[in-house]
C-alpha cells in the first residue's frame, strides 16, 4: 500500500496538502502528524513513500524528520513544503534527504502545479 505522510503542525495548510495527495489518486493512505514526535511514530510503524514535511515544527525542524525518514526508510520521496521562501531552509532540507523544496505561499497556481508533478513522478 502507497502510504502518504504529511507533517505539519499548520491545520490549513496541512488540510491543503492532502486536498492535493487525495486528489491525485496516487496514494490510498495518507496519514497526518501535527508533531516531529507523531512524524517519528509514524515513520517507524509504516512503510512511508512520500512525504510532505514543514520546516517548522514544534520541538525539531523539518530537516530532522526528513533525516529521520531517509534513515528508516531510503526509499521514501521527500519534499520540504514551507511557508518560507528561504535559501537556508531549501538548503537544510536538502542536505537532510529532501528532494523537492516548496515554497506554499508562492503562486496558488504555480503551487498546486508543482505539487501535482510532484506526486505524478513519484507514484512513477
Amino acid at each position: 500500500m502507497s502510504v502518504f505522510l504529511i507533517a505539519d503542525d499548520s491545520q490549513g495548510k496541512a488540510m491543503m496538502l492532502e486536498a492535493v495527495v487525495k486528489h491525485s489518486q496516487k496514494f490510498p493512505t495518507i496519514l497526518i502528524a501535527k508533531t516531529t514526535q507523531d512524524a517519528k511514530a509514524l515513520i517507524d510503524s509504516e512503510q512511508i513513500a512520500a512525504a510532505f514535511i514543514d520546516y517548522e515544527m514544534p520541538t525539531e525542524n523539518g530537516p530532522a524528520v526528513i533525516a529521520y525518514l531517509k534513515e528508516k526508510q531510503p526509499n521514501s520521496r521527500i519534499a520540504l513544503t514551507t511557508s518560507s521562501d528561504s535559501a537556508d531552509y531549501e538548503k537544510e532540507a536538502m542536505a537532510a534527504g529532501a528532494e523537492a523544496f516548496v515554497c506554499t505561499t508562492r503562486d496558488e497556481k504555480y503551487v498546486l502545479e508543482t505539487l501535482r508533478n510532484l506526486l505524478i513522478e513519484w507514484a512513477g
